[in-house]
């Protein structure tokens, strides 16, 4: 078993940055990342990363790795965690799926969250290329096509105008289920948007394009675009060490991205549903390493 100061659990962009920022404070940190391909694996690129605009998910990763390693501090493994006890002496040991053992002083959660899908068939071959969950990130390269939005949270309802910044063919499928007020159908579709009280069932396409959404009575629209918002959950391991959560199965910090475990910090995904991106989880990841590196510094911490 070797020992480090931080142990990083997830390797996206939260779990790369604060390892970056640890390694160039010397502190010694190991980062576990689970070999299944990320979040963001089917997109073809990330949108408005400045510096790095459209960079493919996997490059820019791989770009981050290397700039780690290139100070020494840091010890990378494709793995899954298991679970994660106290070791002796205050600190963790994190476990791996083959048994491989890691003991750390403190723990970063940077897993990202696992999204739920609706079940909608075939909609995971076009998941990141004709199906999108993002507009920033990716609705500049399909603006102006006939966008479809499965509007199945009332957050979606909520948004429905922002859409047309990228579309003006804009067509709103709300399941029956889903609570959709009378004034607010109204001032929908008094911007030009279409809604549809149906559930989508299945996708038509090529593959790789979708050219209609297929609904649960049967009928059919063209559509270019579909975008979606998964639900989502906490993955096991964080589910495990159950620090305290929003309603919204969020974990919740303190301004120095602190959990309500001691010497547990978290970053990234797991601490919001709201506007999940590249750049956000990497402003977390540094913040949480900077408050790791104050706490290792100031005895009692």
């Amino acid at each position: 078993m070797r020992d480090y100061q931080v142990a990083i659990v997830g390797g996206g962009p939260a779990g790369l940055a604060a390892a970056l920022t640890l390694s160039r404070s010397m502190i010694r940190t190991v980062v576990l990342d689970a070999p299944a391909s990320a979040r963001n694996a089917a997109s073809p690129h990330i949108g408005a990363l400045p510096g790095h605009d459209l960079i493919k998910p996997a490059e820019f990763r791989n770009a981050i790795a290397a700039e780690i390693a290139r100070y020494g501090y840091a010890d990378a493994h494709a793995t899954t965690v298991t679970s994660v006890s106290l070791a002796a002496e205050n600190g963790f040991c994190v476990t791996a799926i083959d048994g491989t053992q890691f003991r750390a002083q403190r723990l970063l959660l940077a897993t990202g969250m696992v999204d739920i899908y609706p079940d909608i068939a075939r909609l995971e071959e076009y998941w990141g290329r004709s199906v999108i969950n993002c507009p920033f990130c990716q609705g500049f390269g399909v603006k102006g096509r006939a966008w479809g939005i499965f509007a199945d949270r009332p957050e979606m309802l909520e948004a429905a105008e922002v859409y047309r910044n990228w579309t003006e063919d804009l067509v709103l499928f709300v399941p029956p289920a889903v609570e959709l007020a009378e004034q607010r159908a109204l001032e929908i579709e008094a911007g030009g948007i279409t809604i549809v009280r149906r559930s989508i069932v299945g996708l038509e396409g090529d593959g790789e394009q979708i050219r209609q959404v297929t609904l649960d009575d049967g009928s059919a629209f063209e559509r270019d675009v579909l975008l979606i918002w998964p639900y989502q959950r906490q993955c096991q391991i964080v589910e495990s060490l159950a620090p305290s959560m929003t309603e919204d199965g969020y974990v919740v910090v303190d301004d120095g991205f602190r959990t309500s475990l001691p010497k547990v910090y978290a970053a990234g995904d797991v601490l919001y549903g709201g506007h999940q991106n590249t750049n956000t989880a990497i402003h977390m990841g540094n913040l949480a390493a900077a408050t790791m590196v104050f706490d290792i510094c100031r005895p009692g911490r």
